[in-house]
């Protein structure tokens, strides 16, 4: 069943645990990320110290954590300080109810606000319903890499995804 209301807001420290449950199990599924190692909650709060954008999704009745979506470094390099790496995951029974595309929408609006002028990640090429989350969403599919890393023991293709945000995207629209 769908949540009434979908409340998107920064994530705080009482929502360790609950980001910890969620990323786990997109670690097990093995369909959204290279790790395999599980996260304790302890290792979520060091996230929130990092003082990038990271946005919760609750359910507006219960307040149950339905998802989050944050910013990590995308490199050391000056030249790509604009430039946030993200993630988004949804926990399993809040999938395809419109939980992900609410989580991208706030963490591009946090992250312009935070001086970013991008959100980039990298999506396996097997997972569908994150592809479709990011064009949903206004993120672009730039190319696919090949053989990027291996889960497994099996090689992974990701798809190279990207949103501009503020001043690049309307740049980038009057070129069109």
């Amino acid at each position: 069943m769908a949540p009434a209301t979908i409340d998107v807001r920064p994530a705080q420290p009482d929502d360790a645990e609950a980001v910890a449950a969620i990323y786990n199990h997109g670690i097990a599924e093995r369909q959204a990320t290279f790790e395999t190692r599980p996260r304790r909650p302890n290792e979520i709060l060091g996230w929130l110290e990092e003082g990038r954008p990271f946005i919760v999704a609750t359910d507006g009745d219960t307040h149950t954590v339905l998802g989050f979506a944050r910013v990590s470094a995308y490199s050391t390099r000056r030249a790509y300080a604009g430039v946030g790496e993200h993630a988004v995951y949804v926990a399993p029974d809040a999938r395809g109810k419109g939980v992900g595309v609410k989580l991208l929408d706030a963490l591009a609006d946090a992250s312009e606000v935070a001086g970013y002028y991008k959100l980039t990640s990298r999506v396996f090429t097997t997972n569908q319903a994150s592809l479709s989350l990011h064009r949903a969403a206004g993120f672009t599919e730039v190319g696919i890499q090949r053989h990027h890393g291996r889960l497994d023991n099996e090689w992974k293709d990701t798809v190279l995804v990207e949103r501009l945000l503020g001043e690049a995207a309307r740049e980038a629209r009057a070129q069109q």
